[in-house]
């Protein structure tokens, strides 16, 4: 089987995910993490993202749940697939910044909230972003800026532009990452689609 093919098929698999998330009243959204310029290899910068990635779930998840390490908390964690992304040159303008910081390099993630029974968040995952960006965001850091978008509707085609480095060959299999890192933590009833899962 070629790359291409293998790539397009887990996209497919993390698109199925998506729809079992959704379907057990999991609501979806389109995160995008912007970084400041970061420093060294290719490799190392995917590295500083991910890292930087993982610090702000951890953060967020203190805001979902009380204690995220409970065993009362395993499989009620927010779901975040999470992948780099480049720019797509468009006719619509584009800021200097998404162009120029990192070669433009960012940040894609599939966003999964749990149901609100199961969250202690008040507000919707976007509205909380943009209100509590100074809870992410700090100069000493990587992270420039963090936004969410709620997926209404054609959740498969926004699965797809998420993933888009991976079916177009810039990045391997191996450069998405699923957080949380721990499959205990993710409900049993979601199978985790793809062999990367820490």
């Amino acid at each position: 089987m070629s790359s291409t093919a293998s790539a397009r098929q887990i996209t497919e698999a993390y698109g199925d995910w998506a729809m079992r998330f959704r379907e057990d009243g999991w609501t979806p959204y389109l995160l995008t993490l912007m970084f400041r310029q970061l420093r060294g290899s290719p490799a190392a910068v995917a590295r500083q993202m991910e890292r930087e990635a993982e610090r702000v779930y951890g953060r967020f998840i203190t805001r979902v749940r009380r204690d995220p390490g409970a065993p009362s908390s395993v499989g009620r964690l927010p779901v975040w697939i999470c992948s780099p992304d480049y720019p797509v040159f468009k006719h619509s303008k584009q800021s200097l910044e998404e162009v120029t910081i990192n070669d433009g390099r960012h940040l894609h993630g599939l966003g999964f909230q749990p149901p609100p029974q199961h969250s202690r968040l008040a507000e919707p995952v976007d509205e909380h972003f943009a209100a509590r960006q100074d809870f992410y965001v700090r100069p000493d850091l990587p992270l420039l800026r963090l936004h969410a978008k709620l997926i209404t509707h054609n959740l498969d085609g926004v699965v797809d532009y998420a993933l888009k480095a991976m079916w177009r060959g810039l990045i391997g299999e191996d450069g998405v990452f699923v957080l949380p890192r721990s499959r205990s933590e993710i409900s049993s009833s979601s199978t985790f689609p793809v062999r990367r899962f820490h």
